[in-house]
C-alpha cells in the first residue's frame, strides 16, 4: 500500500508566524517609547522570545513544505512523527490506537503490547520516563499524536492507524 504523508495546517502556521510578527513589533513599540527599566526588558524578552518562535515557525514551514517532510508519514510498517524529534512506531510493537481527549484537545493515543512498553521505560532518560509517565497518567498511554495541528480529524487519523495496523 502506499505511503500516507500528513502535513501541519497550513493557516495555522501562517497564523502563528503572522502572530510571533506582531509581537516582535509589539516589543519594538515597547521598546520605542520606554519610561523605566521595566519597559525595557519587557520590550527585548518580547523581541528575542518571539523572533525565536517566528524562526522556529518559518523552520518547520519550510522544512514540511520545500522539503517534503511531512509532519506525520504512515507506511505499511511505521508510523513516523516529526515534533522536535523524529519518533518511530513500529505497527509490530502497538496494540491498539485510540482517540482521547483533554479539554478542547484531540488525541490519539498509542498504546504499546505490555512488554514493548516496559521496554521502552526502562530504555528511556530520566526526561523521557517523566513525560512518558505524565501521558500515562492524563491519557493512559505512553505516547501520543497531537491533533491540533494536523490537516485531519482525530477520527479520520486514527481509522488510518489502524487500519494499518491490521495489516502488519
Amino acid at each position: 500500500m502506499e505511503e500516507v504523508k500528513i502535513y501541519s495546517s497550513l493557516w495555522r502556521m501562517i497564523l502563528l508566524f503572522l502572530a510571533s510578527i506582531l509581537f516582535v513589533l509589539a516589543g519594538i513599540f515597547i521598546l520605542h517609547m520606554h519610561r523605566n527599566m521595566f519597559h525595557l526588558v519587557v520590550g527585548w524578552v518580547s523581541i528575542l522570545f518571539f523572533c525565536c518562535c517566528g524562526i522556529i515557525f518559518l523552520f518547520s514551514f519550510l522544512k514540511e513544505r520545500l522539503f517534503g517532510q511531512a509532519h506525520l508519514t504512515i507506511t505499511d510498517e511505521e508510523l513516523t512523527y516529526r515534533r522536535f524529534r523524529t519518533i518511530h512506531v513500529r505497527f509490530a510493537d502497538v496494540a491498539s490506537f485510540e482517540v482521547r481527549e483533554i479539554g478542547d484537545n484531540e488525541f490519539v493515543a498509542i498504546n504499546y503490547k505490555p512488554d514493548v512498553e516496559r521496554q521502552m521505560m526502562q530504555d528511556a532518560s530520566i526526561f523521557d520516563r517523566l513525560l512518558r509517565s505524565m501521558n500515562k497518567r492524563l491519557i493512559n498511554a505512553l505516547d501520543s499524536i497531537s491533533i491540533t495541528d494536523v490537516s485531519m480529524t482525530a477520527d479520520e487519523l486514527c481509522n488510518i492507524m489502524n487500519e494499518r495496523l491490521r495489516r502488519a
